[in-house]
C-alpha cells in the first residue's frame, strides 16, 4: 500500500490533534510508514500538522483564485501548508463541474487533487495527469464509529472494472469503513494503491495498524 489518507473531517480540536501527533510519534522513525500516511485535518490545524513533518492534504479548496471572498481558503494559500488536497468528496455533494473546476485550481497551484468519485465507469472524466482518483461508496462509509465495510471481492471487482477505464499507471485508493479487520483483505487488492481512511484515522494506534499493510 502506497497511500494511507487519514481524513479527520470535522473532528478533534487543538488539544485532540496534538494529542494524536504525541501517540503518533513514537511510529516516526519508520520511514515506510510515514511515506505513505497523509493527514488531512480542518483548515485550522494544518499548519500543525505540516509542521509536525507530515506530509498534508486539505479537505476542500476555493473555486475562486484570490481576493475578496470572506471565508475562502484559495489554492495559493493552501500551498504553503499541503502538497495534497481532497476535493469531491461524496458528503460535499458538489456537482461534476464543480469537482473538476476544484481539481484544477489544487495543479495550478502544484497541489496533488486527490479526486473522489462514487461511479466506478465514471474515473475517467476525473482524471487527468497529477491527480490521485480516490473511489469512494457513500453507503459503505462509517457514520457514528459504525463501520459498514464492503465485501472485498466486490471491492475488487469493481478496482478492476476502473482501472481498466484508465491510463496505465494510474494511481487508485478506496474510501468507505476502513479499519484493521479489512484492510489486510483490501492491501491484496491488485490495482488498488492506497486507502481514504476516515473514523480509523482519529485513532492513532488504530490507524498505525492499517498502515502497517
Amino acid at each position: 500500500m502506497k497511500y494511507a489518507v487519514a481524513n479527520w473531517k470535522m473532528n478533534m480540536d487543538l488539544k485532540d490533534i496534538q494529542n494524536w501527533l504525541q501517540a503518533f510519534e513514537k511510529y516516526s522513525n519508520d520511514k515506510a510508514i510515514m511515506e505513505k500516511v497523509i493527514l488531512s485535518p480542518s483548515h485550522p490545524y494544518l499548519y500543525l500538522t505540516h509542521q509536525a513533518g507530515f506530509k498534508t492534504a486539505a479537505q476542500d479548496v476555493s473555486l475562486i483564485d484570490e481576493g475578496a471572498h470572506t471565508g475562502e481558503t484559495g489554492g495559493f494559500q493552501l500551498k504553503n501548508f499541503c502538497s495534497y488536497c481532497i476535493v469531491g468528496h461524496s458528503e460535499r455533494q458538489e456537482s461534476f463541474d464543480v469537482v473538476l473546476d476544484k481539481r484544477d485550481q489544487c495543479l495550478k497551484n502544484g497541489i496533488t487533487p486527490i479526486v473522489c468519485f462514487t461511479e466506478t465507469d465514471n474515473a475517467i472524466n476525473y482524471y487527468t495527469q497529477g491527480v490521485l482518483l480516490a473511489w469512494e461508496d457513500p453507503s459503505n462509509i462509517s457514520v457514528n464509529g459504525v463501520y459498514r465495510a464492503k465485501d472485498p471481492q466486490e471491492i475488487r471487482t469493481n478496482v478492476n472494472v476502473i482501472k481498466a477505464t484508465l491510463p496505465a499507471g494510474v494511481e487508485l485508493i478506496y474510501g468507505g469503513s476502513i479499519n484493521r479487520q479489512n484492510i489486510g483483505e483490501l492491501c491484496m487488492i491488485i490495482g488498488l494503491d492506497g486507502v481514504l481512511v476516515g473514523n480509523a484515522s482519529l485513532d492513532p494506534q488504530h490507524f498505525y495498524e492499517i498502515c502497517k499493510h
